[in-house]
């Protein structure tokens, strides 16, 4: 019998935990078997009547999840290949579901959560992270000739400073994309990425009430709604795009723009287009491929 890479665990007081722990990896990547089981999980627990919140977590040390299959992306034959459309169209569909679910959901961090890994963070109602160093919230993929392909770059510009104008929003998601630079967990926070940080050892037990709490619920499931909408005109500020970005990053700010004024789902799709095309490009894969040898040094 096959080992599984996801486990739910329901808690007597109501909340859900579902861990990802790939066998025989040691750390998490999303690839095609990972979203079946993950679509599994949480289509299992969408008519439970007795959760009232879910904890994603990962049973890795260090690590929530390290981003995508790149063994796929390298060997796409070219752009707009079949198989890595329907790759990045499922970790959509599983997303779209989890944004779904009636309950609040909490991605509890205690690692590195970059590329798919913080997209999925970021479909999440909210975000715990420990004080661990090894914490870090990036999305690198326009170093590898890509752009986030999970709805990055539409859910980090509609929670990113929430708080401020919609320039300073739009010009903190344009650095955290085209940069490529992860955020420590001090650095997350500073953006309002989060909700809290806390020690490792209490990281469960707040995300457990972040999820759960009924005081904390409504609140949750309106910004979930409120996640979805077109990001709002701030009449006293605008944003213009940096001058000088060229390939995976400028298209990476396009759609962005373009897709703030669209509700979060027609936005995606702009982005998948956008992914699509350079998805199995030349330029990715040579850098794809970089990436690869340098792992080996």
């Amino acid at each position: 019998m096959a080992m599984t890479a996801v486990h739910i665990d329901v808690r007597t007081e109501g909340a859900a935990v579902l861990t990802i722990d790939q066998p025989g990896s040691r750390v998490n990547i999303l690839t095609s078997e990972l979203w079946t089981e993950l679509e599994s999980a949480i289509d299992s627990l969408m008519p439970r009547t007795d959760v009232k919140g879910l904890v994603i977590a990962s049973g890795k040390p260090g690590v929530f999840i390290a981003g995508a299959d790149l063994k796929l992306l390298a060997n796409a034959p070219g752009p707009n290949d079949f198989e890595v459309r329907a790759f990045i169209e499922h970790g959509l569909r599983v997303l779209q579901k989890l944004e779904a679910l009636p309950f609040p959901t909490c991605a509890a961090i205690d690692g590195a959560a970059l590329g798919g890994g913080l997209e999925v963070a970021l479909a999440c109602d909210c975000r715990v992270l420990s004080s661990n160093p090894k914490v870090l919230l990036g999305l690198p993929e326009v170093k590898l000739g890509l752009i986030p392909g999970w709805g990055g770059t539409q859910r980090l510009p509609r929670l990113v400073n929430c708080s401020f104008p919609v320039a300073r929003r739009m010009e903190a998601a344009t650095d955290m994309i085209t940069s490529g630079r992860s955020l420590c967990a001090e650095e997350a926070a500073s953006f309002e990425l989060l909700s809290e940080v806390n020690d490792s050892t209490r990281l469960m037990e707040s995300a457990l009430h972040a999820a759960s709490s009924p005081r904390l619920m409504q609140y949750r499931l309106r910004s979930r709604e409120q996640k979805k909408q077109p990001i709002p005109v701030d009449p006293q500020s605008s944003f213009t795009a940096p001058h000088g970005l060229t390939g995976a990053a400028a298209e990476a700010v396009r759609v962005m723009i373009e897709g703030a004024s669209l509700p979060l789902y027609d936005a995606i799709r702009l982005e998948t287009e956008a992914f699509m095309r350079l998805a199995g490009s030349p330029e990715s894969k040579r850098l794809i491929a970089e990436f690869f040898a340098s792992r080996k040094k």
